[in-house]
Formats: C-alpha cells, structure tokens, sequence
C-alpha cells in the first residue's frame, strides 16, 4: 500500500516539478536578455568601444563601474560570464572597474567567468584569452607602500603603484589566480589554478604556485 501511495504522489508531483523547471528557464533567460541589454547599454553610455561584427555577450550580470574618459576596447564575441550558472565555486559576479585615464583593451575570442578586472593604469589582453572563476587581475596597490602616505586617504590613493598588466594571445589563467601589476604573460602560457603572478611569464610555459613558479614548457 505504501508503495502505490508513494508512486501516485511521484504521479502527481511530476507535472509540478516540470512546471517547476519550466519557470525557471523561463526566469533565468529573461534576466540574462535584461543583464545583456543594460551591461551593453552602461558600456555604450561610458564609451567602451565595439566591434563592428561580431557579438559581445555579457550572460549573467556583472558588476560594471568605469569612469567615463577611459580608453576601452572589447574584441569580437568577447565573453563576460557571471552568476552560479557558470561558476564551478562560490564565485558569483565577473567585475569590471575601469578608471579615469586607464585604458582596457580586450582582444577578439576572449572570456572571463567571474572574474575581477580592476584597471587604475592599463590592462591589454589578447585573442583566445581564457580567464577562469574567480581569478583577480589588478595593476595597482591601491595603496602607497609608505606608512605616512596612508594617514592622508588622498595622498595615499595618490601615489599607489601601478604597473601595465599584458595578457597575451592563447594565454590561459587558472581558476583562482592573482594577477600582479606590472605582468606581461607569454602568447600560450598557462597559469595553474590558485596561482599568485608577481612577475613575467615567458610564452609556451606552464607556471603555477604561490608564488607562481616554471612547471614545465608547453610542447608546441
């Protein structure tokens, strides 16, 4: 008896379950056509510079803060990805913080999958750039490395170190990572997941640790 009363339950729950699953697709493809349409529009209104063809898909939505008097450039069928749909951790959001005077250069067939760019001086990425979940590229401090410029808010923002950040064509950055000011990483090196990048990686390397460190070279 318990049997058939648990497979008429299963009987009249599955339609709900389908009903269920069909709201949210329904749900989330209407809230990535809105985040496509209003990150793309924010871009347009602070101009960011599009490709003449190709697509530009921002699927999820992102955190967008860039100051307007930048020099940005998005590739053809550039990839920002954000939200648990494509995250493989507890990362949620791709960011994107591009300010005044700072130049952000993407090149085409690039992605990120919520990550965080932070660009205080000049970010250059190229083509076939894979950037994984919860990777940080930042070139800047933030801070002055002197203990009396962090007394004064202004002076200390003032005189922060920055460094250009160069990201070659084929280049892959694990999961995870931390990108440095100042880093210029080779055309098909690969940057092991939970890595911290402080300093050049030579093309055709596998580099990985904390700090990152050579592994091995890429076999071409």
């Amino acid at each position: 008896m318990r049997l058939k009363a648990n497979r008429a339950t299963e009987n009249l729950l599955s339609p709900l379950f389908f009903l269920a699953r069909w709201l949210e697709d329904i749900h989330r493809n209407v809230s990535e056509y809105f985040w496509h349409h209003y990150s793309m529009n924010y871009c347009r209104r602070r101009g960011v510079r599009f490709p003449a063809s190709g697509e530009i898909s921002f699927r999820g939505r992102p955190f967008l803060r860039i100051d307007r008097g930048c020099d940005i450039r998005f590739g053809h069928n550039f990839r920002c990805n954000s939200g648990k749909n494509y995250s493989c951790d507890d990362h949620e959001c791709s960011l994107i913080r591009v300010k005044r005077g700072a130049v952000l250069h993407i090149g085409d067939h690039s992605g990120m999958t919520n990550a965080s760019l932070q660009c205080y001086c000049s970010i250059t990425i190229g083509n076939y750039v894979n950037i994984g979940t919860g990777t940080r590229i930042f070139d800047t401090n933030w801070h002055s490395t002197d203990w009396r410029d962090r007394m004064d808010p202004d002076r200390d923002m003032k005189n922060a170190g920055t460094a250009p950040i160069v990201i070659k064509d084929h280049a892959f950055i694990g999961a995870n990572s931390l990108v440095m000011k100042g880093v210029t990483i080779g055309e098909r090196a690969v940057i092991a997941a939970g890595s911290v990048v402080g300093k050049d990686v030579p093309a055709g390397e596998i580099w990985g640790g904390n700090p990152a460190r050579f592994i091995k070279r890429i076999d071409d």
